[in-house]
This record gives C-alpha cells, sequence and structure tokens, in this order.
C-alpha cells in the first residue's frame, strides 16, 4: 500500500497574507511548486496503457468506477504487480512518481486528477 500514497502534493504550499490560516498552490506553472489540476471525463471501457507521470499524482473519483493495474519491469518486460486497484465515485487514490500503471474506466467516469508540479506523461511498452 505504502507505493500507493503521497503526502507530496500537499507540500509547497504559500500562505495566503489576507486570509490567515489558509494557503495553498496554483496551478501556474512558472511557480515551482505549482500544482496540474485537471477535471478529466472518461467514457466506459476507455484504457490508458502502461505509463508512468514523473511526479505523484491524486485522483479524486467523482462519478463511476476506474481500475488501476500498477506493473513492474522485469528482464525488459512489463509484468502485473498484484491485483487491479479499484476506485469508486468518493474515493482518492494517490501514485508515486515514476510508478508504472495502466487505467481501465469501467463506467463512464468523472474525476478531479491532480499532479505535482507540471504535468507529464510518459508511455512505457
Amino acid at each position: 500500500m505504502s507505493t500507493f500514497i503521497s503526502k507530496d502534493i500537499w507540500s509547497d504550499f504559500t500562505a495566503d497574507p489576507e486570509f490567515t490560516g489558509f494557503s495553498f498552490r496554483d496551478t501556474d506553472e512558472s511557480n515551482a511548486n505549482c500544482v496540474t489540476a485537471l477535471l478529466e471525463r472518461w467514457q466506459a471501457g476507455t484504457v490508458e496503457d502502461p505509463h508512468h507521470h514523473p511526479h505523484d499524482d491524486m485522483s479524486i473519483i467523482v462519478t463511476g468506477e476506474i481500475a488501476i493495474q500498477f506493473h513492474l519491469r522485469v528482464d525488459g518486460e512489463l509484468v502485473n504487480d498484484g491485483e487491479p486497484m479499484i476506485l469508486t465515485a468518493g474515493q482518492t487514490g494517490y501514485i508515486k512518481a515514476n510508478r508504472i500503471h495502466s487505467v481501465v474506466y469501467t463506467t463512464d467516469c468523472d474525476m478531479v486528477y491532480i499532479q505535482n508540479k507540471t504535468f507529464g506523461f510518459e508511455v512505457d511498452k
């Protein structure tokens, strides 16, 4: 489970001088501590092939269900690492930077996606 939990996305906040007790991270890529935030809508049956991101990320499932399969590279080949992790509406998943995974959107799905720093995506074959 530890490879799925990340706290990095919850660091490097900026205090707001006008509102005591409030700090934030924004999506301004000129800010070295930015986050990338996306509202995503996926159709049932859509598949994201094995890939990884250079930064930790977090997915908040608003509606629907997804299955995340983690992978390892063994002798140059990708192999499944355990059973798929199923996330449904109201659940949040965290994936550490560079962790190879694939995703199946088992139903129509709306989600909030946040990646630490600027967005990055690398296909793994």
